[in-house]
């Protein structure tokens, strides 16, 4: 995997153990807001995000939510792999 999204790939995988989901409450809907905290925050972008996942092969990004842990700001996002299947992770939206 190449740079970005090896780390990316890692904190996923890292993510996927750390106990207690984010709840719903957590997460923004509204994208006018989500961009302003990822323009304000210096986060990682969703279309950082989408390209590095189809240049590394992993898939297409369907779907993004940003959520805020105790530990800063996430994505949980829904990938679709070369052979159709539907993946949901989570990768952390640290600052670039």
């Amino acid at each position: 995997m190449t740079g970005f999204m090896g780390a990316v790939a890692v904190t996923a995988a890292a993510a996927m153990v750390l106990p207690g989901a984010a709840r719903a409450e957590d997460c923004l809907t509204d994208w006018g807001m989500a961009g302003q905290i990822v323009r304000r925050e210096n986060l990682i972008t969703v279309q950082e995000v989408s390209q590095s996942l189809a240049a590394d092969g992993i898939g297409e990004l369907v779907k993004t939510t940003l959520c805020r842990s105790p530990d800063g700001y996430f994505y949980r996002i829904v990938v679709r792999g070369p052979t159709g299947q539907l993946r949901t992770t989570i990768i952390t939206a640290k600052v670039r």
